[in-house]
């Protein structure tokens, strides 16, 4: 595989990757309302909130949120299966689960067996998933059955097996050969992931001892990779393995940043810990509340006076995300291309901010998981004081960013004449590419047979039938045309279309037909 298609593998990852960790915001916007209007100290100030109705209610809201937080794996293993399927992706995706649970089920019962687990003295590492003790093997486990599943999904979804086995044709083989590869990850997993468990302990165990300079670079390399799409691969096993620590909360050992968090924010008395808190990007809170607008506002100062209302209507657009999600990407990308040199000194800038808010003990984490910046500073910030988020630091490490980005880009700007937008009179739209389409004889017949594409509703298989909704089923070729010409064993005409009877091979035509007319 050469450079370029390796990059274009690693961003589909990336985006993939992505899917399940924006299922993660409103889990940490419930969690953190529920554990703050919960909170013990704040009972005591306002004692109405104790009353049974608040009480039922506010728990209720905490154990919604940690649907998604106690069941993150199998959300990677269902959304990489799915996400990486070309076509009949609801497949993938149970396939992806069944995966998922077949491997733990196998690697936990095995690993019972030889005495590696006993159920009643659980060890660091060793966990109840979904009701099955096993490893824990995080989102490593979920990742590679997600991809697991995708390969074979991509492989076998068409296949035409001997007419012995012929039920389990096209996607119906999926499940099945999901299951037995699956047997055999789960073998393996119990004597592979072990070993990998001690390296990221020991990992994590250096990552803390670098203190601060571990902040700064953190911070930096997750903004220099965003051009690349690639920096998702930066913070997520910091999110969701031991990377990110591992902590006893409450009399249960945790992994992984977010979870770590979760549970302080879940736990009375249980204090926020800035080792975990710089990797949940509480940097961010700063530069994303702060710095990124006072370079936005510096973009407009600099734009030419005939374009300000125009860049100052785009800066507002693109400060709101920003500021409110932490969705800074579109701000970012209006100064990236144009003036590499602003985004590297952002970058720099970024890395200073987590050495910053590490050394003051800063917890309050900006990262989406909990719901953005703003979000964050409300309910695990202010609401979370007494848990030591010491979120006052938020107004001198703010105002002093907003400066700092606001003088010093519109120097660099100024001093060396870049072209961010509003600089000049005219752009250039973009180039429109025309994207070809490689078709099947088989399948050109097939739909010509049957009035065309624009005649074509609904395409649908049973076991034997290929099943046609129709526009106008009268305009159809006769049964002979279907038996001479395209090899059907026979046509039924009904109402609503036609059905074309294939025997098993009715579901891989079904499919290949959904992919041609782009349906799903």
């Amino acid at each position: 595989m050469n450079k370029d298609r390796l990059l274009e593998a690693f961003q589909k990852l990336g985006k993939v990757l992505m899917a399940p960790v924006l299922i993660l915001p409103i889990s940490g916007i419930l969690v953190g309302i529920g554990s703050a209007f919960s909170n013990p100290n704040l009972i005591k100030s306002v004692p109405f909130l104790g009353n049974t109705f608040f009480n039922y209610f506010f728990q209720i809201l905490k154990a919604a949120g940690n649907v998604v937080n106690d069941h993150i794996p199998v959300i990677f293993a269902i959304s990489i299966a799915y996400g990486f399927a070309k076509s009949e992706k609801g497949t993938a995706a149970l396939s992806g689960f069944l995966g998922y649970m077949t491997m733990n089920t196998v690697m936990g019962t095995f690993l019972t067996l030889r005495g590696t687990i006993t159920p009643e003295e659980l060890l660091t590492g060793q966990k109840s998933i979904l009701g099955v003790l096993t490893l824990d093997t995080g989102v490593f486990g979920g990742i590679l059955i997600g991809l697991l599943v995708s390969y074979l999904h991509n492989r076998y979804y068409k296949i035409e097996l001997p007419p012995v086995f012929s039920l389990f044709n096209g996607t119906r083989f999926i499940p099945v050969v999901t299951i037995i590869v699956s047997c055999f990850a789960g073998l393996a997993m119990s004597f592979i992931f072990p070993p990998i468990q001690s390296g990221l302990n020991i990992s994590s165990e250096f990552i803390v001892a670098t203190g601060s300079f571990g902040a700064f670079a953190y911070g930096f390399l997750e903004r220099m990779l965003l051009p690349f799409g690639l920096h998702h691969f930066i913070y997520l096993p910091f999110f969701f393995t031991s990377l990110g620590g591992v902590a006893d909360i409450g009399g249960e050992v945790v992994e992984g940043a977010v979870n770590i968090y979760n549970a302080i924010l879940n736990t009375p008395g249980a204090m926020f810990d800035i080792s975990v808190s710089r990797f949940l990007m509480n940097g961010k809170v700063i530069f994303a509340m702060f710095g990124l607008p006072g370079a936005a506002f510096a973009i407009y100062k600099t734009a030419l006076p005939e374009n300000r209302k125009k860049i100052g209507s785009l800066m507002i657009a693109v400060v709101i995300p920003c500021a409110l999600m932490g969705i800074s990407e579109p701000l970012e990308y209006s100064f990236l291309f144009v003036a590499p040199a602003l985004f590297g000194i952002h970058a720099v800038f970024s890395g200073i901010a987590y050495l910053l808010t590490y050394i003051v003990q800063f917890n309050v984490v900006g990262s989406a998981s909990f719901g953005g910046p703003f979000m964050s500073l409300i309910f695990n910030g202010i609401l979370g004081a007494d848990k030591g988020s010491n979120w006052l630091w938020v107004f001198p490490l703010g105002i002093s960013y907003f400066l700092i980005y606001y003088f010093v880009f519109k120097f660099a700007i100024e001093k060396w004449n870049l072209k961010t937008p509003g600089r000049v009179l005219e752009t250039e739209d973009g180039v429109q590419e025309e994207i070809g389409k490689e078709e099947s004889e088989f399948l050109d017949t097939l739909i010509l047979a049957v009035g065309g594409k624009e005649n074509i509703d609904k395409v649908d298989a049973c076991f034997t039938r290929l099943r046609l909704t129709l526009k106008d089923p009268k305009d159809v070729k006769d049964k002979d045309f279907f038996i001479n010409k395209l090899h059907a064993n026979g046509v039924v005409n009904v109402p609503s279309g036609i059905q074309i009877i294939y025997g098993n091979k009715a579901a891989v035509y079904k499919t290949e037909m959904r992919e041609y007319l782009n349906m799903e």
